[in-house]
């Protein structure tokens, strides 16, 4: 039985107690010396105003099981709600999405100043974003194979918040749809043998991500 069934039986069923109680007051047990539920008066004007009373009672029990009707499916839209938001938490958890759209951005030697040439990149993916609330963004950071290990995860972290800060202050994208990683420079597309390679590696490639159903 459904939530909806078991609270439109309450309703009713506390309807036809109301009503057996309304109708059936003139006939309860009372001691010798009191009055009748309806006095001893007119007969006509009695049954008039226990017929009021009825009305009154089934209006009033009416409107309440409409009201606990109307309860129960807000809840079940708000529980319908919470489901898919549970469900899309859990996939991106299991990395169950897909790649709607990528944008790569480089930095200079040693920095993680987002460059004026590169903005264009990630005003597209703030476009997209815009476009579909349901989408979201991962910077991943990168640099050449320069320095330590310790060092350039480091400086991969900068540059993916920079990116992210980006998206966040010139564009109003919430926060929490934007998620950042580093990779240092375990993670290259060039060679490091050459300025040319070490400056393809100087990176943050954005994915846009959007969860399968």
């Amino acid at each position: 039985m459904t939530r909806k069934s078991v609270v439109l039986l309450a309703g009713l069923s506390l309807m036809l107690l109301m009503m057996a109680m309304v109708s059936g007051c003139a006939f309860r047990d009372t001691p010798a010396s009191s009055a009748p539920c309806w006095g001893t008066g007119d007969t006509e004007q009695a049954t008039m105003a226990m017929n009021a009373a009825d009305k009154d009672s089934l209006s009033a029990l009416r409107r309440r099981v409409d009201m606990l009707e109307k309860r129960v499916d807000d809840n079940a839209k708000l529980a319908d709600q919470a489901n898919m938001t549970a469900q899309k938490a859990l996939k991106c958890c299991r990395g169950d999405y897909t790649v709607v759209a990528t944008e790569m951005i480089n930095f200079d030697f040693n920095k993680f100043t987002i460059r004026t040439e590169d903005y264009p990149a990630l005003d597209r993916v703030a476009a997209k974003l815009k476009e579909d609330p349901d989408l979201k963004a991962e910077c991943i950071g990168n640099t050449d194979g320069v320095g330590s290990v310790d060092y350039n995860i480091v400086l991969g972290q900068r540059r993916a918040e920079a990116a992210r800060s980006y998206l966040i202050n010139k564009h109003n994208i919430d926060a929490g749809r934007i998620a950042i990683r580093t990779m240092g420079k375990e993670a290259p597309v060039a060679t490091n043998d050459t300025e040319q390679g070490r400056f393809e590696n100087r990176r943050v490639k954005i994915d846009v991500l959007g969860f399968t159903p």
